[in-house]
């Protein structure tokens, strides 16, 4: 491809995902006359003519290449387009077996030892990179969320962040820099009239080329933020809320489901008013990401939710269809992540073993990284209060035991007040000196500065704790703990040893002296 040819291509790519589609289409339709062979100008015509309501067009012309296609690599591109329309068309079945063939072509190409050349960045495809001005980093994506959920509020709309935005929200205290949306989610007897609020307040609604009947998507007109809205349904008789997508007059194989256990909202404070949010924030995340303290960079919510209800056509489809994407990008890593889902959900998808098993080969020989998918364990967080002043080795081997109780420790580091109170003098270090040591150390999960000195049951389950843990130099620090805890079921209580002949009052009348030497004429 010439660098003229290629420049129009990705004007007209750009062009496309801005929704300027005539400006596209009088790139293309000439490119189209000009180089009637050129895969490249072909795909990005179909890119364009699905997006315009003329997938027709797209099956005939894919069709007509695929057939007089002779290589794999080729056949592989065709028929993934056709895979693709066919999946806009809500022709499932014909989807299914048309990213098949594109998959299958692709695992004759790896068989004779071929790789797809990875794109780079400056080529038609996304990049993950987070620029300077990117909004979510920035905060602007945020202050957008609130002021939208505030306005909603306004209007009895109870709507709240969810999904995405839920999960940086929680364990990040902001959204996740490399997001791409917002998400939030809205009860179903809510959903017109969110709709309508969200539109008055200057939200463009999104065409969507499938109608779903709990989903969809705006854009936001100065920002050029997406929000995703998910209604929700409450199920009195089972006790459970669901998700997903829903497709009207659809078979089960069309719908995307998704379980929550039951949960409650309640309004914080925000700038722009007050706002709905979760009650038990942990209920949703446990449910959607299972271990959902640790980060996944390759989480796909469509495919990779653990609270799926039935891993149906329609989510297959689409696993297929990203699967196939990325191999045909040659981006290994990414086609074994979604290899590695389906197979979660499906051990029996030998198409997805396969697949795996090529990628894994092809990386060794490429000497690529093979991704690290986390295990989902059951977690099992252990929660503790210290001074940690002069941080010593009493500190650590306090903090390697209590780590060793669970899977997750947080630490709150008491107040320089607190310490005063109760030790009637000051710590050497202030707390934020004391915090920033503690977080450093690798047996730490997370900190936490402000936290109540009484550590009740309402407490720990709040913050998904299993564990309180402490350690006792003297009777009367055992008895002060024990009653701070005393409402603590005994199996939520684990009292480690205490490191004897070190201290902090140790280390400073060690200190001392050899000051007062110094001084010495």
């Amino acid at each position: 491809m010439d660098d003229k040819l290629k420049d129009l291509l990705l004007e007209a790519k750009t062009l496309i995902t801005a929704g300027k589609y005539h400006d596209a289409d009088d790139i293309l339709a000439p490119l189209k006359k000009e180089h009637p062979d050129s895969i490249d100008v072909a795909r990005m015509w179909c890119a364009l003519a699905m997006r315009t309501d003329r997938i027709p067009e797209v099956l005939i012309d894919a069709e007509k290449i695929y057939a007089q296609t002779q290589s794999d690599f080729h056949k592989a591109q065709w028929a993934h387009i056709l895979g693709t329309a066919s999946f806009l068309s809500l022709d499932l079945p014909t989807a299914q077996a048309r990213f098949v063939d594109s998959i299958s072509h692709l695992l004759t190409y790896a068989k004779s030892g071929k790789v797809p050349r990875q794109q780079e960045k400056s080529q038609l495809i996304d990049s993950h990179e987070i620029s300077e001005d990117n909004v979510f980093a920035s905060g602007k994506a945020e202050a957008l969320l609130w002021k939208t959920c505030a306005e909603l509020a306004k209007q009895n709309v109870p709507a709240f962040p969810f999904a995405g935005t839920l999960l940086g929200l929680v364990r990040n205290g902001r959204l996740l820099d490399f997001d791409k949306d917002l998400d939030i989610a809205v009860w179903m007897e809510f959903w017109h009239t969110c709709c309508s609020a969200l539109e008055q307040a200057g939200w463009i609604k999104v065409p969507m080329r499938i109608q779903y009947a709990n989903y969809q998507d705006y854009v936001h007109p100065e920002l050029g933020i997406t929000l995703d809205v998910c209604g929700l349904q409450k199920h009195q008789a089972t006790n459970t809320i669901t998700g997903g997508f829903s497709l009207p007059n659809h078979p089960p194989e069309y719908q995307r489901v998704s379980v929550f256990p039951p949960f409650d909202l309640i309004q914080q404070a925000t700038d722009y008013g007050n706002a709905w949010f979760p009650q038990q924030p942990g209920k949703i995340l446990t449910a959607f990401y299972g271990d959902w303290r640790t980060p996944n960079p390759n989480w796909d919510t469509v495919v990779s939710a653990r609270n799926l209800q039935k891993f149906s056509l329609l989510i297959r489809c689409y696993a297929y269809h990203r699967m196939a994407q990325y191999w045909l990008t040659g981006n290994l890593a990414k086609t074994w992540c979604y290899a590695h889902q389906i197979t979660l959900k499906d051990p029996d998808d030998v198409l997805a073993l396969r697949t795996r098993q090529w990628m894994e080969q092809a990386m060794n020989r490429l000497n690529r990284e093979i991704p690290i998918w986390p295990r989902n364990r059951p977690q099992k967080r252990v929660y503790t209060r210290m001074v940690a002043d002069l941080f010593h080795s009493g500190h650590i081997n306090f903090l390697q035991a209590a780590r060793a109780l669970g899977t997750h420790l947080t630490v709150c580091v008491v107040s320089d007040q607190r310490v005063l109170e109760n030790k009637g003098k000051s710590p050497v270090m202030n707390q934020a000196e004391r915090a920033a040591v503690v977080a450093a150390c690798r047996h730490v999960d997370a900190v936490m500065t402000e936290t109540p000195s009484d550590v009740s049951l309402e407490f720990m389950q709040q913050h998904g704790f299993s564990i309180y843990t402490f350690a006792c130099a003297t009777e009367r620090e055992r008895n002060d703990k024990y009653e701070l805890c005393k409402t603590l079921p005994a199996d939520m209580i684990r009292e480690l040893a205490y490191t004897p002949d070190i201290s902090t009052t140790d280390i400073i009348r060690r200190i001392v002296p050899r000051n007062e030497t110094k001084q010495c004429p």
